[in-house]
């Protein structure tokens, strides 16, 4: 069975003091799945938005090497701040994965993509262009894997 992936289950009943310390944490089960990959772990970038892709968009533009970006969209469900050709380039681009707290949108294309997404939700509309005069903000770029 080596190199097989530890499910989460596994992982948290292995570790409980990793929980008890705030070392490991399993995401809330609001998020839906797309993408084709149901499982995927690396470093993480962390960034913050509110109904605005621009910075999304740069960063998922950059090479992944197997990290995962993860975006806090403030939770809104007004718009999608990530669609389908964002994930196709950070698919080409190596990304592991992306974690949206909010919407995505062109869920049949982002589903056909070999990378890991998880959202809220979906909705058609979609974010502001506005760039670094709104709330864009990079949280983290350190190595913690998820």
């Amino acid at each position: 069975m080596a190199g097989l992936p530890l499910a989460t289950a596994e992982a948290c009943d292995a570790n409980p003091h990793l929980i008890l310390n705030g070392e490991l944490r399993a995401l809330q089960p609001i998020f839906q799945i797309y993408g084709r990959r149901q499982v995927f772990s690396g470093p993480i970038v962390t960034l913050k938005v509110f109904e605005d892709n621009v910075l999304v968009r740069e960063f998922l533009e950059e090479k992944g090497n197997g990290r995962v970006l993860v975006v806090d969209g403030g939770g809104s469900m007004r718009c999608a701040i990530l669609g389908g050709n964002p994930v196709q380039q950070a698919q080409n681009n190596g990304w592991a994965g992306i974690i949206v707290n909010g919407c995505i949108r062109d869920v049949d294309e982002i589903n056909g993509c070999d990378i890991g997404v998880r959202a809220l939700g979906s909705h058609p509309m979609k974010a502001n262009k506005k760039g670094y005069d709104s709330d864009g903000i990079l949280i983290s770029r350190t190595e913690i894997s998820v």
